[in-house]
């Protein structure tokens, strides 16, 4: 699967006022294009409805945030601390998370477009009823993380962590999952939702304890 990388602008400026800048733009319903954001600290803030375009936000704390209804175009988030910050109802397309900590975040009904999320902390996040379209988590802890009644297309997952997770009502069918640590996956009484789920034989001797059978590993 080829995810096409966030296409930045080619100059970026650098925002010093980053809580002025952004409320102008807020005020003025206007998109932030071609920004570096960098070294923000915000804890409860109120971003909804932000537009940001083709920038860098890095080395950042935005805890406890609300990102509702923001949109988020070609952007790189980089080293960045979002933790249990609110992106429900958000768009993002062509964005890129590394080395991120977003433990507790909520993307409910978020739209998510060729995106990727790397070397990220996910444990305890929500994706519930997102629709996923070209979208990698690699190298993420997902730990107790919940993506239930959600759309996917072109979904991988690589090397990562998924631990309790909460797939209810989301068709994993084509998504290979043979690189991840999986264990305790919440399901339907069916299981209909790990039909084509694409895992090693390990894994399917240890998920078969959902329909009560027992394997003789000896």
């Amino acid at each position: 699967m080829g995810i096409a990388e966030p296409k930045l602008a080619k100059e970026l400026w650098n925002i010093e006022d980053f809580d002025a800048v952004i409320l102008r733009c807020l005020e003025e319903e206007t998109p932030l294009i071609a920004a570096r954001c960098g070294a923000v600290q915000a804890d409860g803030g109120d971003f909804s409805g932000l537009d940001l375009r083709a920038g860098i936000v890095e080395n950042s704390a935005l805890r406890n945030c609300s990102f509702e209804n923001a949109s988020f175009t070609d952007v790189i988030f980089q080293s960045c601390d979002f933790s249990n910050s609110d992106f429900s109802n958000a768009f993002f397309e062509r964005c890129r998370w590394a080395d991120c900590k977003c433990v507790g975040g909520n993307w409910n009904d978020t739209v998510l477009r060729q995106t990727v999320f790397e070397r990220t902390l996910l444990s305890y996040a929500s994706f519930d009823r997102t629709r996923i379209t070209d979208v990698c988590f690699h190298c993420v802890d997902f730990t107790e993380g919940s993506l239930s009644e959600a759309k996917l297309k072109n979904f991988s997952v690589i090397e990562s962590k998924l631990i309790k997770n909460n797939f209810f009502r989301t068709l994993l069918a084509g998504v290979n999952m043979t690189t991840d640590e999986l264990a305790g996956p919440i399901v339907s009484s069916t299981a209909e939702e790990l039909k084509g789920l694409v895992i090693t034989s390990f894994q399917a001797a240890d998920l078969i304890g959902l329909w009560g059978i027992e394997v003789d590993r000896g």
